[in-house]
């Protein structure tokens, strides 16, 4: 019988079994029609400000494709904070139950509206947050989330995590591992969470002082809302 830890070690010499790189992943925007680009989400934006709010902000409406890659999804996103899920259990009352404990029984799963997506993004000299994320989260709520009517501005986002293929593992110990020999790394996607139908709806508020630059200077989370999500392995 092979040791405890000889088999604990084993488990992670194959694909399935190892530990994930957690700092392999993108963020993927598209058009809820499959439009690859924002920019008509960004055109819309800018058009439902001028009919409800004009002059108000200034939208640069391609800004999101300029900083992405049809490869690397959105480079300027720094970090994802993906929703949990709950189910709200209660107990029912069941008079003179003396000693014996009482039922319970699952009422609602989490709401999205509380406990949705974040995404943090870099701020450049081209600001996403004031030229793009604010507008949109203004114009959300003059067009609000039931009526899409025309100027549609949903979209959908992928959250793609990436890992080492099979391949690495079929000569983890082999001859690429010996000394001053090193193969190219190709990577796949390990799995894919899609959210639908969303919007930004909350965001940072901006920092500024004349002390020491810092990460968190320029770096904001935006808070998104979603009708649904799903998680798959892409084939």
């Amino acid at each position: 019988m092979a040791s405890p830890i000889k088999q604990r070690i084993q488990v992670h010499q194959d694909w399935a079994g190892d530990i994930p790189l957690k700092n392999l992943w993108g963020v993927y925007f598209s058009g809820r029609d499959g439009d690859r680009t924002l920019t008509n989400i960004g055109s819309n934006i800018k058009q439902t400000l001028d009919d409800f709010q004009p002059g108000s902000f200034h939208v640069e409406t391609d800004l999101i494709d300029r900083f992405s890659s049809s490869d690397e999804g959105y480079l300027l996103a720094q970090g994802v904070t993906m929703p949990t899920e709950n189910v709200q259990v209660n107990t029912t009352d069941i008079q003179g139950a003396g000693g014996f404990i009482q039922g319970y029984y699952g009422e609602s799963r989490g709401k999205y509206g509380t406990n949705g997506l974040s995404i943090d993004f870099l701020e450049t000299n081209t600001d996403i947050f004031d030229f793009f994320i604010k507008p949109w989260i203004v114009a959300t709520s003059y067009k609000g989330l039931i009526e899409d009517g025309e100027n549609d501005i949903k979209c959908n986002i992928t959250i793609a995590q990436y890992s080492r293929t099979d391949a690495f593992y079929g000569d983890k110990w082999g001859s690429s591992q010996k000394r001053g020999i090193r193969r190219p790394q190709e990577y796949k996607v390990r799995k894919q969470t899609n959210f639908h139908n969303c919007v930004p709806v909350s965001m940072a508020a901006d920092q500024m002082s004349y002390g020491e630059l810092s990460e968190s200077d320029i770096k904001r989370s935006v808070g998104w809302t979603f009708s649904h999500y799903d998680i798959n392995i892409p084939r």
